[in-house]
Parts: structure tokens; sequence; C-alpha cells
């Protein structure tokens, strides 16, 4: 903010604390293990890497499920290899990608992750890889939405 205010932007200590408590209000994403639904389970996190995967999966090891169903995408200047090794092998994936320039297409995630020894179907986007998801989901399953802040910016809004 600091640096913001030397560039001459008018920024009030009000204003900033405002923006901050609903960025995902003003910006539609989420962030880090974001519940929005409980039967099935799902949360979304935006976690990318190998570090935000290794979270996701220490947060995972606490939640009791009887199916796990994962939505995940990436863009093409992340080592996604490193990133698909450390997926539970025991999921169903539901491989997608975000409306952007920079996303690896679905399609080639799918067969590297089906190197990795992950099994499931590409879509064309995110609402419809959610869609299949929910479909598929039990109510005492999880769905995890993850993989970039632009795969979970892509989420269909929630109720």
């Amino acid at each position: 903010m600091n640096i913001l205010r030397q560039e001459g932007y008018q920024l009030t200590q009000e204003a900033v604390e405002k923006g901050l408590a609903n960025v995902k209000r003003l910006t539609g994403l989420g962030g880090r293990w974001e519940v929005i639904g409980r039967q099935p389970y799902t949360v979304l996190d935006v976690g990318h890497n190998e570090a935000g995967i290794r979270a996701i999966l220490e947060q995972l090891s606490l939640v009791k499920f009887e199916k796990l169903h994962i939505v995940t995408g990436f863009v093409k200047d992340k080592d996604v290899p490193a990133a698909l090794r450390l997926f539970p092998q025991d999921a169903t994936y539901y491989f997608t990608r975000a409306q952007i320039p920079r996303a690896l297409d679905e399609k080639e995630l799918l067969e590297m992750a089906n190197q990795e020894g992950l099994q499931g179907n590409s879509y064309t986007g995110v609402p419809e890889a959610y869609a299949a998801a929910k479909a598929a989901a039990g109510e005492n399953d999880m769905i995890l939405v993850c993989g970039s802040c632009f795969i979970v910016g892509d989420m269909p809004q929630q109720p």
C-alpha cells in the first residue's frame, strides 16, 4: 500500500481494510481451503505447485470422506509433472483448463496425468468438469477443485 501511495494513489486506511476484507466478493477469486459445500464436502484451493499441493494434501489427510474427486488444471509454465506426482492415485480426476491463453490444454494434461498413474477424463472448462464431479460424487464424498487461481476463478458462482 505504501508503494501505491508513493505512486500517487489516494488510499485511505479504511479503503484498504474494506478491500482486503472483501477480496473474494470483489475479485471472484477464492483462496486456500475454501469450503463451498458439505454434501459432498467441496473445497476450492489455489494450490498449483509442489509446495501448494503438499499443503493441500496435508489438509486433505485431516478430512474423512468415502471417495475423492479432484477437478484440476494448470498453466503451461509450471512443473506440472512434479505436481501430478504428488496427487493421490485413488482419486477420480476431472482434468480441465482455465479460460486463459496460458492454460495447459486439458487433453495434454490428461496424457501427463495418465503417465503418473492418475485416471479420469478431460473437460473443456471448469464448469463442465465441476458439473461432472458433482454428478458423480456421493454425499459422503469430497470434491477438491485446485490447480491454479485461474481454475478456482472459473468456478461457477455458488448460491
